[in-house]
Protein backbone atom coordinates (compact mmCIF):
# COMPACT_ATOMS: atom_id res chain seq x y z
CA UNK A 1 0.00 0.00 0.00
CA UNK A 2 1.34 3.35 -0.80
CA UNK A 3 -0.30 6.78 -0.25
CA UNK A 4 0.44 9.84 -2.11
CA UNK A 5 -0.06 13.63 -0.68
CA UNK A 6 -1.87 15.48 -3.31
CA UNK A 7 0.21 18.63 -2.45
CA UNK A 8 3.43 17.38 -4.31
CA UNK A 9 2.92 16.16 -7.83
CA UNK A 10 4.18 12.65 -8.87
CA UNK A 11 6.79 11.33 -11.02
CA UNK A 12 6.65 14.83 -12.63
CA UNK A 13 8.77 15.24 -16.12
CA UNK A 14 10.16 19.40 -16.78
CA UNK A 15 7.25 20.40 -19.43
CA UNK A 16 8.38 22.00 -22.61
CA UNK A 17 7.47 26.11 -20.94
CA UNK A 18 6.86 27.19 -17.59
CA UNK A 19 3.38 26.63 -17.28
CA UNK A 20 1.10 28.11 -14.48
CA UNK A 21 -1.28 25.46 -13.83
CA UNK A 22 -4.77 25.52 -14.12
CA UNK A 23 -6.33 25.51 -10.35
CA UNK A 24 -10.08 24.85 -10.19
CA UNK A 25 -9.68 27.03 -6.92
CA UNK A 26 -9.03 29.57 -9.07
CA UNK A 27 -12.31 28.81 -11.35
CA UNK A 28 -14.72 27.78 -8.33
CA UNK A 29 -15.79 30.19 -5.94
CA UNK A 30 -17.33 27.96 -2.63
CA UNK A 31 -20.58 29.47 -2.46
CA UNK A 32 -20.86 27.68 1.76
CA UNK A 33 -18.21 27.39 4.08
CA UNK A 34 -17.35 23.57 4.33
CA UNK A 35 -16.37 24.59 7.80
CA UNK A 36 -14.55 21.53 10.13
CA UNK A 37 -16.45 19.12 8.99
CA UNK A 38 -14.81 18.20 5.56
CA UNK A 39 -15.34 14.46 5.25
CA UNK A 40 -12.32 12.12 4.59
CA UNK A 41 -12.43 10.61 1.43
CA UNK A 42 -9.81 7.40 0.76
CA UNK A 43 -9.17 6.73 -3.06
CA UNK A 44 -7.88 3.14 -3.89
CA UNK A 45 -6.75 2.97 -7.11
CA UNK A 46 -4.12 0.22 -8.66
CA UNK A 47 -0.58 0.83 -8.67
CA UNK A 48 1.39 -0.01 -11.52
CA UNK A 49 2.03 -3.83 -12.91
CA UNK A 50 5.69 -2.75 -13.28
CA UNK A 51 6.10 -1.41 -9.53
CA UNK A 52 3.28 -1.23 -6.89
CA UNK A 53 4.48 2.01 -5.50
CA UNK A 54 3.66 3.55 -8.26
CA UNK A 55 -0.01 4.72 -9.76
CA UNK A 56 -1.17 2.41 -12.61
CA UNK A 57 -3.17 3.10 -15.86
CA UNK A 58 -6.92 2.31 -15.01
CA UNK A 59 -8.71 4.87 -16.60
CA UNK A 60 -11.54 5.05 -14.00
CA UNK A 61 -9.23 5.72 -10.98
CA UNK A 62 -7.46 8.89 -12.87
CA UNK A 63 -11.50 10.10 -13.23
CA UNK A 64 -12.66 9.69 -9.80
CA UNK A 65 -9.12 10.64 -8.82
CA UNK A 66 -9.25 14.21 -10.75
CA UNK A 67 -12.57 14.82 -9.53
CA UNK A 68 -11.64 14.31 -5.60
CA UNK A 69 -8.78 16.87 -6.84
CA UNK A 70 -11.33 19.50 -7.51
CA UNK A 71 -13.03 19.15 -4.33
CA UNK A 72 -10.01 18.47 -2.67
CA UNK A 73 -8.38 22.21 -3.91
CA UNK A 74 -11.26 24.18 -3.03
CA UNK A 75 -11.83 22.88 0.43
CA UNK A 76 -14.62 20.80 0.14
CA UNK A 77 -13.32 17.38 1.35
CA UNK A 78 -10.24 15.76 2.69
CA UNK A 79 -8.27 13.47 0.55
CA UNK A 80 -6.23 11.15 0.30
CA UNK A 81 -5.08 8.33 -2.89
CA UNK A 82 -3.81 5.07 -2.32
CA UNK A 83 -2.32 2.46 -4.26
CA UNK A 84 -2.95 -1.00 -4.47
CA UNK A 85 -1.76 -4.81 -5.20
CA UNK A 86 -4.62 -6.49 -6.18
CA UNK A 87 -2.56 -9.72 -6.21
CA UNK A 88 -1.68 -9.48 -2.83
CA UNK A 89 -3.20 -11.39 -0.15
CA UNK A 90 -3.32 -8.35 1.87
CA UNK A 91 -5.79 -6.75 -0.80
CA UNK A 92 -7.81 -9.58 -1.76
CA UNK A 93 -8.27 -10.03 2.83
CA UNK A 94 -9.39 -6.58 3.03
CA UNK A 95 -11.71 -5.47 0.33
CA UNK A 96 -13.12 -9.62 -0.46
CA UNK A 97 -12.68 -9.04 -4.45
CA UNK A 98 -13.43 -5.89 -5.21
CA UNK A 99 -11.35 -4.11 -7.60
CA UNK A 100 -10.39 -0.41 -7.97
CA UNK A 101 -11.01 2.32 -7.93
CA UNK A 102 -12.62 2.19 -4.46
CA UNK A 103 -13.47 4.59 -2.13
CA UNK A 104 -13.58 4.90 1.70
CA UNK A 105 -15.72 7.72 3.87
CA UNK A 106 -15.85 7.28 7.17
CA UNK A 107 -16.71 3.16 7.87
CA UNK A 108 -18.42 2.90 4.23
CA UNK A 109 -16.83 1.52 1.74
CA UNK A 110 -17.81 2.28 -2.25
CA UNK A 111 -16.66 -0.47 -4.53
CA UNK A 112 -19.06 0.44 -7.76
CA UNK A 113 -18.40 2.62 -9.73
CA UNK A 114 -21.46 4.79 -9.95
CA UNK A 115 -21.58 4.67 -6.26
CA UNK A 116 -18.75 6.62 -6.03
CA UNK A 117 -19.54 9.16 -9.12
CA UNK A 118 -22.82 9.30 -6.93
CA UNK A 119 -21.16 10.24 -3.72
CA UNK A 120 -18.75 12.50 -5.33
CA UNK A 121 -21.70 14.13 -7.54
CA UNK A 122 -23.69 14.59 -4.10
CA UNK A 123 -20.90 16.63 -2.26
CA UNK A 124 -20.36 19.08 -5.46
CA UNK A 125 -23.74 19.77 -5.14
CA UNK A 126 -24.28 19.94 -1.77
CA UNK A 127 -21.05 22.93 -2.14
CA UNK A 128 -22.58 23.71 -5.27
CA UNK A 129 -19.48 22.90 -7.81
CA UNK A 130 -20.46 22.77 -11.22
CA UNK A 131 -18.12 19.79 -11.56
CA UNK A 132 -21.12 17.74 -13.23
CA UNK A 133 -22.98 20.01 -15.43
CA UNK A 134 -24.96 17.95 -18.26
CA UNK A 135 -24.36 18.78 -22.33
CA UNK A 136 -26.06 16.08 -24.50
CA UNK A 137 -23.57 17.75 -27.65
CA UNK A 138 -20.10 16.97 -25.86
CA UNK A 139 -21.54 13.63 -24.47
CA UNK A 140 -22.07 12.40 -27.97
CA UNK A 141 -18.58 13.70 -29.46
CA UNK A 142 -16.96 11.80 -26.87
CA UNK A 143 -19.01 8.60 -25.65
CA UNK A 144 -17.72 6.47 -28.35
CA UNK A 145 -14.12 7.75 -29.04
CA UNK A 146 -12.35 4.89 -26.14
CA UNK A 147 -14.77 1.79 -27.67
CA UNK A 148 -13.55 2.68 -30.80
CA UNK A 149 -9.77 2.88 -29.76
CA UNK A 150 -9.65 -0.54 -27.72
CA UNK A 151 -11.02 -2.30 -30.99
CA UNK A 152 -8.48 -0.58 -33.24
CA UNK A 153 -6.11 -1.38 -30.11
CA UNK A 154 -7.05 -5.10 -31.16
CA UNK A 155 -7.06 -5.57 -34.52
CA UNK A 156 -3.92 -3.60 -35.23
CA UNK A 157 -1.94 -5.59 -32.84
CA UNK A 158 -2.86 -8.75 -33.84
CA UNK A 159 -1.89 -8.03 -37.24
CA UNK A 160 1.36 -6.68 -36.33
CA UNK A 161 1.82 -9.61 -34.83
CA UNK A 162 5.56 -11.30 -35.65
CA UNK A 163 6.62 -7.81 -37.27
CA UNK A 164 9.62 -5.90 -36.32
CA UNK A 165 7.93 -2.73 -36.35
CA UNK A 166 4.22 -1.64 -36.31
CA UNK A 167 2.28 -1.19 -40.00
CA UNK A 168 2.44 1.35 -41.64
CA UNK A 169 -1.85 2.58 -41.09
CA UNK A 170 -2.16 3.19 -44.92
CA UNK A 171 -1.56 -0.75 -45.85
CA UNK A 172 -3.93 -1.57 -43.30
CA UNK A 173 -6.57 -3.96 -44.13
CA UNK A 174 -9.82 -2.27 -44.96
CA UNK A 175 -11.48 -4.00 -42.17
CA UNK A 176 -8.93 -2.75 -39.46
CA UNK A 177 -8.51 0.56 -41.40
CA UNK A 178 -11.82 1.40 -40.44
CA UNK A 179 -11.53 1.62 -36.61
CA UNK A 180 -8.70 4.02 -37.41
CA UNK A 181 -10.55 6.56 -39.73
CA UNK A 182 -13.77 6.23 -37.01
CA UNK A 183 -11.02 7.40 -34.39
CA UNK A 184 -9.87 10.04 -36.62
CA UNK A 185 -13.29 11.43 -37.42
CA UNK A 186 -14.28 11.54 -33.70
CA UNK A 187 -11.45 13.38 -32.64
CA UNK A 188 -11.53 15.70 -35.28
CA UNK A 189 -15.37 16.63 -34.43
CA UNK A 190 -14.06 17.17 -31.07
CA UNK A 191 -11.48 19.52 -32.20
CA UNK A 192 -14.65 21.22 -34.83
CA UNK A 193 -16.49 21.42 -30.92
CA UNK A 194 -13.72 23.24 -29.28
CA UNK A 195 -12.90 25.64 -32.33
CA UNK A 196 -16.67 26.74 -32.09
CA UNK A 197 -16.62 27.22 -28.69
CA UNK A 198 -13.12 28.52 -27.81
CA UNK A 199 -13.18 27.29 -24.59
CA UNK A 200 -10.24 25.92 -22.53
CA UNK A 201 -12.43 22.94 -21.36
CA UNK A 202 -15.27 21.33 -23.07
CA UNK A 203 -17.73 23.08 -21.35
CA UNK A 204 -16.06 26.67 -20.53
CA UNK A 205 -13.43 27.55 -18.36
CA UNK A 206 -13.45 25.45 -15.70
CA UNK A 207 -12.86 21.13 -15.76
CA UNK A 208 -16.50 19.04 -15.66
CA UNK A 209 -16.32 15.80 -15.56
CA UNK A 210 -16.46 15.09 -19.34
CA UNK A 211 -12.69 16.61 -18.96
CA UNK A 212 -12.03 13.93 -16.34
CA UNK A 213 -13.18 11.28 -18.88
CA UNK A 214 -11.81 12.54 -21.74
CA UNK A 215 -8.27 13.83 -20.90
CA UNK A 216 -7.08 10.64 -19.55
CA UNK A 217 -8.41 8.89 -22.49
CA UNK A 218 -6.71 11.50 -25.00
CA UNK A 219 -3.80 11.32 -23.35
CA UNK A 220 -3.65 7.11 -23.11
CA UNK A 221 -4.37 6.90 -27.09
CA UNK A 222 -1.49 9.35 -27.65
CA UNK A 223 0.70 7.19 -25.38
CA UNK A 224 -0.46 4.01 -27.25
CA UNK A 225 -1.09 5.40 -30.50
CA UNK A 226 2.94 6.09 -30.47
CA UNK A 227 4.57 3.18 -28.48
CA UNK A 228 2.79 0.49 -29.80
CA UNK A 229 0.82 0.89 -32.59
CA UNK A 230 2.35 3.47 -34.86
CA UNK A 231 0.53 6.13 -35.62
CA UNK A 232 -0.24 10.19 -33.42
CA UNK A 233 -3.46 12.20 -33.21
CA UNK A 234 -3.76 14.22 -36.70
CA UNK A 235 -0.92 17.03 -36.31
CA UNK A 236 -4.17 19.63 -37.82
CA UNK A 237 -6.27 19.28 -35.13
CA UNK A 238 -4.99 22.30 -33.77
CA UNK A 239 -7.59 23.18 -30.97
CA UNK A 240 -7.50 19.51 -29.91
CA UNK A 241 -4.04 19.58 -29.87
CA UNK A 242 -4.06 22.86 -27.37
CA UNK A 243 -7.03 20.81 -24.83
CA UNK A 244 -3.97 18.03 -24.40
CA UNK A 245 -1.70 21.12 -23.73
CA UNK A 246 -4.57 22.18 -21.22
CA UNK A 247 -4.26 18.74 -19.85
CA UNK A 248 -0.83 18.95 -19.18
CA UNK A 249 -1.23 22.11 -17.58
CA UNK A 250 -3.75 20.74 -15.20
CA UNK A 251 -3.02 20.07 -11.40
CA UNK A 252 -5.70 17.16 -11.22
CA UNK A 253 -4.41 15.85 -14.52
CA UNK A 254 -1.05 15.91 -13.37
CA UNK A 255 -0.85 14.69 -9.84
CA UNK A 256 -2.88 11.46 -11.51
CA UNK A 257 -1.48 10.76 -14.40
CA UNK A 258 0.52 7.84 -14.95
CA UNK A 259 4.17 7.22 -15.89
CA UNK A 260 4.46 6.23 -20.14
CA UNK A 261 5.65 2.88 -18.81
CA UNK A 262 2.70 2.22 -16.99
CA UNK A 263 0.26 2.97 -19.74
CA UNK A 264 2.34 0.58 -21.96
CA UNK A 265 2.59 -2.13 -19.79
CA UNK A 266 -1.70 -1.68 -18.93
CA UNK A 267 -2.25 -2.44 -22.24
CA UNK A 268 0.27 -5.14 -22.97
CA UNK A 269 -0.50 -7.07 -20.06
CA UNK A 270 -4.22 -6.68 -21.78
CA UNK A 271 -2.94 -7.90 -24.94
CA UNK A 272 -0.81 -10.65 -23.76
CA UNK A 273 1.46 -9.05 -25.51
CA UNK A 274 5.32 -9.38 -24.53
CA UNK A 275 6.85 -7.06 -22.54
CA UNK A 276 10.85 -6.04 -22.72
CA UNK A 277 12.85 -6.30 -19.62
CA UNK A 278 14.36 -3.30 -20.87
CA UNK A 279 10.97 -1.16 -20.48
CA UNK A 280 10.11 -2.70 -17.07
CA UNK A 281 13.67 -1.40 -15.72
CA UNK A 282 13.32 2.17 -17.53
CA UNK A 283 13.20 5.37 -14.95
CA UNK A 284 9.92 6.24 -15.25
CA UNK A 285 8.86 9.38 -17.47
CA UNK A 286 5.87 11.05 -18.51
CA UNK A 287 4.92 12.50 -21.99
CA UNK A 288 3.85 15.88 -21.15
CA UNK A 289 5.00 17.85 -24.31
CA UNK A 290 3.31 18.38 -27.61
CA UNK A 291 5.41 18.38 -30.78
CA UNK A 292 6.70 21.34 -31.44
CA UNK A 293 4.91 22.20 -35.13
CA UNK A 294 1.70 21.53 -33.26
CA UNK A 295 2.77 23.97 -30.01
CA UNK A 296 3.89 26.30 -32.79
CA UNK A 297 0.62 26.92 -34.35
CA UNK A 298 -1.22 26.64 -31.19
CA UNK A 299 1.32 29.75 -30.49
CA UNK A 300 0.68 31.61 -33.49
CA UNK A 301 -3.03 31.08 -32.84
CA UNK A 302 -2.94 32.17 -29.58
CA UNK A 303 -4.97 29.65 -27.98
CA UNK A 304 -2.70 28.84 -25.66
CA UNK A 305 -3.74 32.30 -23.83
CA UNK A 306 -6.66 31.56 -23.15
Amino acid sequence: LHSYPFSSSLLSCPPPLRLDHHRMADAYQLQNGAGDKKPLLELYVKASGIDSRRIGACLFCQEFWMELYALYEIGVARVEVKTVNVNSEAFKKNFLGAQPPIMIEEDKQYTDNRDIEGRIFHLAKEYSVPLFEKDPTVEKRIESLYRNFKLFVRAKTDFDKGKKVPADIESLPAAIKIHYNRIVEQLASIDQLLADRQTRYLLGPSMTEYDCELMPRLHHIRIIGQRLLGFDIPHNLTHLWNYVLTAYRTAAFIESCPADQDILHHYKEQLNLFTNQRETLQSPTKTHTLPESVLGEIKRLGLDRK
